[in-house]
């Protein structure tokens, strides 16, 4: 059986399910270049058609999300917007600043109308195109399914947290013999999605896209200086155990709220990221400490928990044994729900569990030596590249690693990777310059497997986690010792096990570089260029080294320097 996944949002994407196994998955910014490009992904399409010599004959079942779209009621909420509006009427703002707040929810409401109508569109379009019946789920439901059906877990609870999809911004479930029990959904317009997304947009960054420069400027400010305002922005409703915006003091489910100028005017772009760090992480918290169980497993998935401090903070609660981030956890990941989804109602099956997200093309050395002949660049080749490797790593060279299949995903663990030594301290300022970027995170470490609990605090718990660069973790003495580069200034980071079996390339670096140094850990970001999808195919590979300040490509079995 052939299931084809499609996600139509941002980050549009596509995967196939054969069989009950997560075979391929691509995101279609990879193919277009256009970073978290949103509409139908008709090149990934065809490109997973043709990578797995299938035609569509050959497909089962579409899936997608978006039941919202084909359902009057949900594609109105009007009874949410006036309940908003007469909170904010019985507020104690002026005229002048209730009028404007209402005035600004009503553009909301109407915004959001029109999303369902071009999402209807979307669903109608491959309809039309295909000439197939679609399966369509709830747009939280396909978030928790990629979560709960790929942990390898029978039995766990599943929170799903984003700015909004199908009326909801998150959704409880609870996942027992493969059914998935919903216990609670809050609405759009008390989404933390939108919450954070919105100080993302006041401080000058792109919300949906640079959530983690907040996170990053978080460290740097003080938490309490802007805290009292933030506090009054969003809150949990201990009565009925779930988010509500606090409307009458500001919050609106909009990205751009021009409110924000007038209450946190003053204050540092620092303080500001701090309190709202330090309000997301209470509110979330006060939520899964309100769920009435004890010692079980936690599934999560949704924009939201690509905070991984966040996602850290989870899984120190007493209550919660072990948490389980899905790695593509925003919408990129909703056509994997959806294609699991239906394989489960076909079937009554649980999927395969994942052993890794490397689920891309895997491009062959006949094509990465007729890419390198294209640049006219020179190679060297032979049994000895990892070890070479691993010594300019020690020299303090920097490397973009093209290797095997593509990660599915934000996180590039690995396959197309950029790394370096993780004992300069100053290595920010300097892959930021190499790469044209500007990041407040610091970059995060790979780590041997067989020396990973050493290196990190909690890492026994959390190894699933960590597989996938979801979470955080406290760091040893050791660790902030030898690898100084990798640390952030609150003491933690965000690693990746590199294990011999998922990834033996990779573990061959680290391992060579462990032998010179007596340090299992190296520093990994991503192959791409600033505000470019990381990149595909070895033309991406190659153009991106040659615009780069890179010192050397690792780009299937052949090592190209800048210096020839």
């Amino acid at each position: 059986m052939n299931i084809l996944g499609i996600n139509y949002l941002s980050e549009s994407s596509i995967c196939l399910v054969n069989n009950g196994k997560l075979k391929f998955a691509v995101s279609e910014e990879r193919l277009n270049r256009i970073k978290n490009w949103y509409g139908n992904p008709y090149n990934s399409i065809d490109h997973c058609l043709k990578e797995n010599k299938l035609n569509l004959s050959k497909i089962d079942i579409i899936s997608t999300h978006g039941t919202s779209s084909y359902s009057t009621k949900e594609a109105s909420p009007h009874k949410e917007y006036l309940v908003a509006i007469k909170e904010i009427n019985r507020s104690s703002l002026s005229k002048k600043n209730k009028s404007f707040l209402i005035g600004q929810l009503k553009f909301r409401e109407v915004k959001e109308k029109k999303a369902y109508l071009r999402n209807k569109k979307l669903i109608d379009e491959i309809k039309k195109k295909f000439k197939k019946k679609i399966e369509i789920f709830d747009h939280h439901l396909c978030h928790a399914a990629s979560a709960a059906f790929f942990s390898g877990w029978k039995n766990c609870l599943v929170l799903t947290i984003d700015g909004y999809g199908d009326s909801s911004s998150s959704k409880l479930f609870e996942f027992k013999n493969n059914k998935f029990n919903q216990l609670r959904s809050a609405s759009i317009l008390n989404s933390l999605g939108y919450f954070y997304g919105s100080i993302t947009k006041y401080l000058g960054f792109k919300p949906q896209r640079h959530e983690g420069k907040i996170l990053g400027l978080a460290a740097y400010g003080n938490p309490n200086k802007a805290y009292g305002i933030m506090k009054k922005l969003i809150y949990f409703d201990k009565k009925k155990k779930n988010f509500k915006g606090g409307f009458k003091n500001g919050y609106l489910p909009l990205f751009d709220n021009e409110y924000y100028k007038k209450i946190f005017k003053g204050y540092s772009k620092e303080d500001i990221s701090a309190a709202a760090q330090k309000r997301l992480e209470e509110v979330v918290l006060s939520y899964v400490k309100s769920i009435n169980k004890k010692n079980y497993r936690l599934a999560l998935a949704g924009g939201v928990f690509a905070n991984v401090k966040l996602n850290q903070k989870i899984s120190q609660l007493k209550n919660v044994k072990e948490v389980f981030i899905f790695p593509n956890m925003g919408d990129g990941g909703l056509c994997v729900g959806a294609a699991a989804l239906s394989y489960n109602l076909k079937t009554k099956k649980n999927l395969k569990k994942i052993k890794n997200i490397y689920l891309g093309k895997e491009f062959s050395n006949l094509d990465i030596l007729k890419a390198i002949k294209k640049f006219k660049l020179k190679y060297l080749m032979g049994s000895q590249i990892n070890k070479i490797v691993a010594k300019k790593l020690y020299e303090g060279k920097v490397v973009a690693l093209f290797n095997g299949r593509m990660e599915f995903g934000p996180r590039s663990l690995g396959n197309r990777s950029i790394l370096s030594r993780a004992t300069d301290p100053n290595i920010n300022q300097t892959l930021n310059n190499k790469l044209k970027r500007t990041e407040f995170m610091p970059f995060a470490p790979i780590t041997l497997s067989e020396n990973f609990e050493e290196m990190y605090i909690g890492a026994k718990k959390n190894k699933k986690a960590c597989e996938y660069m979801t979470i955080t973790l406290d760091c040893t003495k050791k660790m902030k010792k030898i690898s100084p580069a990798a640390i952030h200034v609150d003491g933690t980071a965000r690693p990746q096990i590199v294990n011999k079996k998922e990834n033996p390339r990779l573990h061959k670096i680290l391992k060579n570089y462990f032998i010179i140094s007596n340090i299992p850990n190296l520093i990994n970001t991503s192959f791409n260029m600033h505000e470019e999808p990381i990149v595909y195919s070895p033309s991406d590979a190659l153009r991106g080294f040659l615009q780069s300040k890179i010192d050397y490509l690792y780009i299937g079995n052949y090592l190209i320097s800048k210096d020839q």
